[in-house]
């Protein structure tokens, strides 16, 4: 039986980098594109409903977290059996959306990470503070989870929906709005005994600073660091 797969690319403010991301996508790989607006206040919405994308939208910006959760919903509300998930400007080429399905569609795995330090894994233009800042979030991440992981920052990634119903997977959850959402979904995954297998992917950071990364200094870190303290330790659910 053929397994429905829906594309999603949380967005915020991209404008025309939204449009390149949605026609980089191989149409014969999935089943549907969707796009959820995070409260942009530029053209973004234009340009992909321009290329054919589905928008969902966000009345304000309330994160990325809060964004991927109006995808995963909308997912399990029209039937979708896996999700991949690109970033909406574009730093994860869409031509290897193929690549991170195969080991979901070959029923190797439930969850597919992508990950650019595995071999064939490629990081360009990555600052060395982004590097740095990268590979030690993920040695503390895999310390925390007791699982070993190259990469746990990518947001490059794959899941079939059997995850999003499982009851120890609390996605609702108001804390997880931001950056939180995608780190916890990775270590519930693995700690849950979920099979995740890392995918070789290609990075791209623009040569603008300001358009690579919407995060700020310590405030977004921690966002993203604090789910695996709080699962880790039993905090949150």
């Amino acid at each position: 039986m053929s397994q429905r797969i829906l594309c999603l690319a949380p967005t915020w403010n991209e404008g025309e980098r939204i449009r390149r991301v949605v026609q980089s996508i191989p149409r014969e790989a999935v089943d549907a594109i969707v796009v959820v607006d995070d409260g942009s206040t530029d053209d973004t919405v234009a340009h992909a409903e321009a290329v054919g994308a589905t928008v969902l939208r966000l009345p304000e910006n309330q994160g990325a977290g809060a964004a991927l959760r109006l995808g995963f919903e909308y997912a399990l509300k029209n039937g979708y059996d896996i999700v991949v998930c690109v970033h909406g400007g574009g730093k994860t080429p869409g031509e290897e959306v193929p690549r991170l399905l195969a080991p979901l569609l070959s029923g190797e795995a439930d969850f597919a990470q992508g990950s650019r330090y595995v071999p064939g894994g490629v990081h360009l233009h990555m600052p060395l503070t982004r590097r740095l800042g990268t590979r030690g979030y993920t040695f503390l991440f895999s310390l925390l989870c007791r699982k070993s992981i190259t990469d746990a920052s990518c947001g490059f990634r794959a899941l079939h929906t059997r995850l999003l119903k499982d009851p120890r997977v609390q996605i609702g959850q108001k804390w997880l709005d931001r950056y939180e959402l995608e780190p916890y979904m990775l270590f519930k995954a693995l700690r849950l005994g979920y099979r995740v297998r890392e995918v070789p992917v290609t990075v791209t950071y623009p040569q603008d600073s300001k358009a690579y990364t919407k995060m700020r200094a310590l405030v977004d870190w921690w966002r993203i660091f604090r789910p695996v303290v709080f699962l880790a330790f039993h905090i949150r659910n």
